[in-house]
């Protein structure tokens, strides 16, 4: 069971949040470990286990950040460990960016390279954007789930740039 099943929402990348949470409430309270202080330990075990994974899912699912590749694990359009292949001229560009910021001499230049780089995430997010907006994920086209992976992978990329450029 994925987490949009265990609290009956559709799978998107972008969830209702008042229904997130009132969902998370009712499996909270028919699961909570205080309501099975009587029972055997097996049971609180699987209580605790159950809160744990509510716990989880409703941290996830209220993170945009974590949210993205969840989804695309769920169906199946992301894998773990994946070797995947960005575009050549796209790591070209990246590669100049390093570059430049390893031969910035002051504090301005390296400010316009961010700026670079902010504004290609802009570039790489505005094909996307209504896609990552809808509630579920039954209205996009393959070739749509497709293209938000590849925004997710390049998105990726150049938040570890930003990070290595701090």
């Amino acid at each position: 069971m994925n987490y949009f099943e265990l609290f009956g929402l559709p799978i998107g990348f972008k969830v209702d949040t008042t229904q997130l949470r009132s969902a998370f409430m009712d499996v909270q309270k028919s699961s909570h470990p205080d309501k099975f202080t009587q029972a055997s330990e097996e049971e609180q075990q699987e209580a605790l286990e159950n809160s744990a994974t509510a716990n989880k899912a409703f941290t996830l699912l209220n993170n945009s950040d974590k949210i993205l590749p969840y989804v695309l694990e769920v169906t199946g359009y992301l894998e773990s460990e994946e070797k995947y292949a960005l575009q050549p001229d796209f790591l070209m560009e990246m590669m100049e960016l390093n570059e430049a910021w390893m031969d910035a001499s002051n504090e301005d230049e390296k400010s316009k390279i961010i700026e670079k780089v902010k504004n290609i995430e802009n570039e790489i997010h505005s094909p996307v954007k209504k896609l990552l907006e809808t509630p579920s994920i039954d209205t996009i086209s393959q070739e749509g789930m497709l293209q938000i992976k590849e925004y997710y992978y390049k998105k990726k990329y150049l938040d570890r740039i930003l990070e290595d450029f701090r």
